[in-house]
């Protein structure tokens, strides 16, 4: 069996999911309670400033620009791993969303505590949001991608 997918919906509805993704993100990491937090460690030694990057316009584009490559690796990763996904639409995008979710948060938590002097709730932050953000990413991939037949299968 193999995982056919078409191009121009995937395109299009990959192109929808970028655009959910990125709200969900600014909902998790700009809401109130974690910018409350942030605030906290404002001028941390290990924290850069926006400066750094040349201005909050540039951070939030580089950002974005990274995002969207991002979120392309994770939609070729759910078509190679398509087949092997147990489930079916949304179910199917949730146990890749727990899979990529763990592989990438996980790790990178846990890098961040042992060799940066990061503060240990903004890890905990990241580790969360980073998470939620693949989870629903992922299930939203599975639904989208099955709705509207981005991926079908063809022996």
């Amino acid at each position: 069996m193999k995982a056919i997918i078409n191009k121009k919906k995937a395109i299009l509805w990959g192109s929808v999911l970028i655009i959910i993704d990125m709200i969900i993100g600014n909902v998790l990491y700009m809401n109130p309670i974690v910018a409350g937090i942030n605030k906290q460690f404002e001028g941390h030694p290990s924290i850069k400033s926006f400066d750094f990057l040349g201005g909050i316009g540039n951070w939030i584009m580089l950002t974005m620009v990274f995002g969207i490559f991002l979120m392309f690796f994770w939609i070729f990763l759910y078509k190679l791993f398509y087949l092997s996904l147990p489930g079916k639409g949304w179910k199917k995008g949730l146990y890749f969303g727990i899979i990529i979710g763990l592989i990438k948060s996980v790790p990178e938590a846990f890098n961040q505590w042992m060799v940066i002097n990061y503060p240990t709730p903004l890890i905990l932050i990241q580790l969360f949001n980073t998470f939620i953000g693949i989870l629903i990413f992922g299930t939203l991939l599975g639904f989208f991608f099955s709705k509207f037949k981005v991926i079908t299968e063809n022996e």
